[in-house]
């Protein structure tokens, strides 16, 4: 009996032993962790109660020289998931899938892709329309950690296309992020991808701000917090370009249905008045969530609408290029009233023919007759006796090939065949005098761009003088009215007199306005016009249209090139389009600003 009792008493002891060590641990790691790191868990707490919500900024408008607004802001609504809120509810991606029309696949890659963290909101469908959102609505107490959110998204009035001026934004991928392309910027975040939006995006992008707000248990803001202050969002600045949307209308109309480029730039400071590429796309598919169909009709369309043919295509200039020639010529002692030969239909060099585009000939005629009437075989002869060396000389003195500079992305450089470049590709010294006929008038391996023929206009109005190449006029906060103004020096070609500038202005004067010239269709009453046209041969169709020129010809304002891919004579098809630029750049409700 007694054995018992002290068996009992034994067991009580060591179960009350048992939970005073278990007190004492409970005690313990409740000290550890309500004291000794109660911050951290108060943080984490925190961290499950309060979201930091970014604020999107706007980002900044663009405008034409008029002050006609290009490019704008609307408000846009996006969906977003927080990821930590829904990671584990299957029935919560399953819904959320149902209302955006996807499959729960296809929604957790796109969180996954999209994900920095498990609080950050993911946009997961942009450009939501009125039916998505009222489904959201409908269903919020089943979504905990969805919702919507306002941002703003581009917007593009009517007062001209533009569309590859302009550009247009995209979401940051992180290919973009890791190569570096755009800074300060995280996955979600929308960047210019072309044209004007991406060159000068950090300027229009601005400064995201961020807010405090305290969540329930289903992920819902429940209230902004006031402890912790807001960041207000900085707006990016706004764009003031130099550009006409008038002039550029006018223009997108007149190549409607066509393919090439037109550059209008004024000569008494290079900024671009007018810069249109055909065929082009709607800018505002960009401006809402574009569909995979469309997005692959637009890329495999054989006519390339998304090249920007002003800034990135290289042609054959054809007979424009005659004028780098006739400089070269010039400067080497050529007479032009003296210098002559007779053009008989073609030109005969070893067993060769080379044909004149008159196949009863121009007859005798001297370099200002020749530059007016546009012969080949003149060119032909002048070429070989100036030689491949000079000629390639002083193209690269008329800036051929360097790039203009303007404030686009992707500019293309030309090719200028040199000495150097026809050894390489043909082997050395095995290339024939043959090649170089065809070179001095502009065709085989000679190509350029329509910004460098519109520099060249732009030299030869100048008597050599230059300005960069520019489209932004001022940057403009929208914040403050501060107004930073861009300045641009001018330059002047080295090498070349003012009497071989005045002998090619005074011909080109006489391409438009003389009895013989090939660009009478580009004479506009009270106005003198000078000009070049040139017809380049293209192997895969009809010739190339081409016309450079400038007016007025006493004190020129405006330079031009014009192309028209596969449209036959430039006199018959690039001419034309030169007399409406200056019949309306020049008309007086042109000149009144409305």
């Amino acid at each position: 009996m007694n054995d018992h009792r002290q068996n009992l008493k034994q067991k009580q002891n060591q179960l009350f032993l048992f939970f005073i060590v278990a007190f004492a641990i409970l005690a313990s790691r409740f000290f550890y962790l309500q004291i000794y790191r109660q911050e951290q868990y108060l943080r984490a707490s925190e961290n499950n109660r309060i979201r930091e919500v970014i604020l999107k900024p706007n980002r900044g408008l663009i405008f034409d020289r008029n002050g006609r607004v290009l490019v704008d802001n609307h408000a846009a609504y996006d969906v977003f998931v927080v990821p930590f809120e829904v990671q584990k509810r299957d029935s919560v991606l399953r819904l959320t899938a149902k209302i955006l029309s996807k499959t729960v696949d296809d929604l957790k890659a796109r969180i996954k892709k999209k994900q920095i963290g498990l609080f950050n909101p993911v946009a997961v469908q942009s450009f939501v329309d009125f039916e998505t959102l009222s489904k959201i609505e409908e269903h919020k107490l089943e979504l905990p950690g969805v919702g919507i959110q306002v941002v703003p998204r581009r917007f593009y009035p009517d007062s001209a296309n533009a569309a590859h001026l302009l550009g247009y934004v995209g979401e940051v991928t992180r290919d973009e992020l890791k190569n570096g392309n755009y800074s300060n910027v995280r996955i979600g975040d929308f960047v210019g991808k072309r044209g004007l939006e991406k060159f000068y995006d950090q300027i229009l992008r601005g400064k995201p701000g961020r807010k405090y707000a305290e969540v329930d248990a289903l992920g819902r803001e429940v209230r902004t917090l006031t402890d912790r202050p807001e960041i207000p969002p900085v707006p990016g600045k706004n764009l003031h370009l130099s550009l006409d949307a008038r002039l550029q209308r006018m223009i997108e109309l007149k190549m409607e249905n066509k393919a090439g480029a037109v550059v209008v730039v004024n000569c008494k400071n290079g900024e671009i008045l007018a810069l249109v590429s055909k065929p082009d796309y709607p800018e505002r598919i960009f401006s809402e969530a574009i569909a995979p169909e469309q997005w692959q009709k637009i890329t495999s369309d054989p006519r390339k609408p998304l090249f920007h043919r002003a800034v990135q295509s290289l042609y054959p200039p054809g007979s424009t290029y005659k004028l780098v020639l006739a400089a070269a010529a010039l400067e080497n002692g050529v007479e032009p009233f003296s210098k002559k030969f007779n053009c008989m239909g073609a030109f005969q060099l070893g067993r060769k023919s080379y044909a004149c585009w008159k196949p009863e000939g121009h007859g005798n005629l001297n370099l200002y007759g020749a530059i007016e009437q546009s012969c080949n075989v003149y060119f032909y002869q002048l070429g070989l006796e100036t030689g491949i060396e000079k000629w390639a000389e002083y193209s690269k003195k008329l800036l051929f090939p360097q790039r203009t500079g303007i404030d686009l992305p992707d500019e293309s450089s030309g090719v200028i065949p040199d000495r150097d470049f026809l050894d390489k590709k043909y082997g050395k010294n095995r290339w024939s005098k043959g090649l170089i006929l065809n070179q001095v008038i502009g065709q085989g391996d000679v190509l350029v761009s329509p910004l460098q023929m519109a520099r060249l206009a732009m030299i030869i109005a100048n008597r050599g003088e230059f300005f960069p190449f520019h489209l932004l006029h001022y940057i403009e906060d929208p914040l403050t009215g501060e107004k930073k103004i861009l300045t641009h020096k001018s330059d002047h070609v080295v090498g070349i007199s003012d009497r071989t500038f005045e002998v090619l202005r005074q011909a080109m004067w006489r391409v438009v306005n003389g009895d013989n010239g090939t660009a009478k269709a580009a004479r506009v009453w009270g106005i003198e016009v000078a000009g070049k046209t040139g017809t380049a041969e293209n192997p895969h169709g009809e010739p190339h249209a081409w016309f450079i020129g400038f007016a007025p010809y006493e004190d020129p304002e405006i330079a031009m090139s014009i192309i028209v891919e596969n449209g036959g004579s430039g006199g018959r098809t690039a001419a034309p389009i030169a007399r409406e630029i200056v019949r309306t750049y020049f008309s007086s409700e042109f000149r009144n600003v409305e």
